[in-house]
């Protein structure tokens, strides 16, 4: 069972990496736009910063409740050239405010519009490497399931999809507001590669690279996951990716910009199997040696 106070830290985690893989499908979209004349284009780029930003400011604000005493967190900053920790909240700092910056100068053409694809490739890179410090946060060598490669690529895998996601759902509520952008359903095709990509990765990492529990455990006592819990994320994952799959298959080529409910279910799918997923890294933490 999980601490109540690791709560906060799965929703930190998660909505910081929500928050980066919405500007990864954002870089995405800049690519594959055709038409970049079009008014609602600059409606979404503020959308999509303004939707990164909101989460990283609730990231933030939980990653404060997981702190006994939130005004002891300074001192985590004394040890920066050692400490992931330290890292990660600088790096969590600059990010956010590199994305103000990207708003800021898109809406009040400060210092310049004209900035802002330099600012947004600067917030993505940032956002990057933030997510690479707090992957690094958990890689300690007592606690082995969390000492692997697959803890990173998991941190990545959940920005693609639930950033790619999180894009998805944007378009679709465009497109059901009646100012869908004209080059939606290009976009939303962008999106499902990229959704899907996020999950084959995720897949292969649970399958190949993310240790089993008894395999590391050694004569130190291990903390036991169900396998209900286990099945229960998987069949989530697949859910989802089966209902995006037939939405792109089926629905998107007919109606073109769609703001489907079937979409919107296998996003919430996704979203659920994601939780699922961290609520298990953070059950399996066990130490083994001092």
């Amino acid at each position: 069972m999980m601490n109540h106070n690791e709560w906060p830290l799965v929703l930190f985690t998660m909505l910081s990496q929500i928050s980066a893989g919405i500007l990864v499908g954002g870089l995405i979209l800049w690519v594959t736009v055709k038409n970049t004349g079009d008014p609602n284009l600059e409606s979404l780029k503020k959308v999509l910063i303004i939707t990164a930003i909101a989460c990283m400011f609730v990231a933030l604000a939980f990653s404060f409740f997981h702190l006994g005493n939130p005004l002891q967190s300074v001192y985590a900053l004394s040890n920066l050239a050692t400490s992931w920790l330290s890292k990660e909240i600088i790096l969590a700092s600059i990010y956010l405010f590199s994305l103000l910056l990207c708003y800021i100068s898109l809406r009040y053409d400060i210092p310049h519009r004209s900035l802002f694809p330099q600012l947004f490739i600067a917030s993505l890179v940032t956002g990057i490497i933030f997510l690479y410090a707090m992957s690094r946060v958990y890689m300690i060598p007592t606690a082995p399931l969390w000492n692997t490669a697959a803890t990173p690529i998991a941190f990545f895998t959940t920005a693609l999809v639930l950033g790619g996601g999180s894009v998805l759902v944007i378009l679709g509520l465009f497109s059901f507001n009646g100012n869908p952008v004209v080059d939606t359903p290009s976009m939303q095709t962008s999106m499902f590669y990229l959704i899907s990509a996020g999950v084959f990765i995720l897949l292969l990492n649970m399958l190949l690279i993310q240790p089993d529990i008894s395999s590391v455990a050694g004569s130190f006592m291990a903390p036991t996951i169900p396998q209900w819990l286990k099945t229960f994320r998987i069949a989530f994952l697949l859910a989802g990716f089966s209902l995006l799959t037939y939405w792109f298959a089926f629905i998107l080529p007919k109606e073109g910009g769609t703001a489907s409910l079937l979409m919107f279910l296998a996003i919430d799918c996704l979203l659920i199997s994601e939780v699922a997923g961290r609520y298990i890294f953070y059950v399996s933490y066990f130490r083994v040696g001092i």
